[in-house]
């Protein structure tokens, strides 16, 4: 009887170490993101998030954080990179937010970033060869609306404002929609600074140059929310060559 209960409690142990080894290699993961302004950080991010998924197939966390993970590496650290590199980091994030998906189909946080992922995807591979996606990216955006519309502080409604913006007109794109729908991402979340971004740039295009530069003015000058702030460097810095050439 105490050799059993012995065994049982060298089992138990050898499963609380499996439990602590999953969870620290999601920790890390989440630090390497949090460094991901550097390009090694972020690739290195994305790493860890796939042998956290590996080592905890049911974690619907390791999935999403990790779709989101390559979006940041192929879509910022990677910007340079050829479009067919960029496109298989994009589909290896595709895969994870579908695996989020299939593990918590209620999960916002799934949706958005294959929608995202999608959306960046096409634009790598050239819009009029993804046209096809605009009903899945709508889709996805749709259903993170019902679920939980603040998701990513209100992104749905800046995936929607930005696709707008982006698709030709004969295709649905819609210059007063973008405007409509990043103005509420933009009073939802005044500190997201690529909403305030994305706003300009439709503005702008609508003939609304004042506005538009008083938000690029903005984001110039702000301080950045600490939750973008590696992504901060490439917006502002967007942001400035706006103002230039606009003004």
């Amino acid at each position: 009887m105490k050799h059993r209960l012995l065994i049982a409690a060298s089992m138990m142990l050898v499963g609380l170490g499996l439990c602590a080894q999953e969870m620290s290699l999601l920790d890390k993961a989440r630090a390497a993101y949090e460094k991901r302004a550097d390009a090694a950080q972020a690739q290195e991010a994305a790493a860890l998030y796939k042998q956290a998924a590996q080592a905890d197939p049911k974690s619907y966390e390791a999935f999403w954080e990790g779709a989101r993970a390559c979006y940041f590496y192929g879509n910022y650290a990677r910007s340079e990179a050829p479009d067919s590199e960029k496109l298989d980091i994009f589909q290896d994030g595709i895969g994870r937010a579908k695996a989020a998906i299939a593990l918590k189909a209620d999960g916002a946080e799934g949706h958005f970033w294959l929608g995202v992922l999608d959306g960046v995807y096409g634009e790598a591979k050239g819009i009029f060869k993804s046209l096809h996606m605009v009903p899945e990216i709508k889709a996805e955006m749709a259903e993170c609306q019902k679920l939980d519309n603040t998701v990513e502080c209100y992104g749905p409604d800046r995936v929607l404002g930005r696709l707008y913006y982006k698709l030709p007109w004969f295709k649905g794109g819609d210059d007063k929609k973008s405007i409509e729908y990043l103005e509420k991402c933009v009073n939802g979340c005044p500190t997201n600074a690529l909403a305030k971004l994305y706003l300009a740039e439709t503005l702008k295009s609508e003939g609304e140059k004042e506005r538009a530069i008083s938000l690029v003015k903005a984001i110039v000058s702000m301080t950045p929310d600490p939750r973008w702030a590696p992504e901060h460097v490439n917006i502002k810095a967007t942001a400035e060559k706006f103002l230039k050439k606009w003004s």
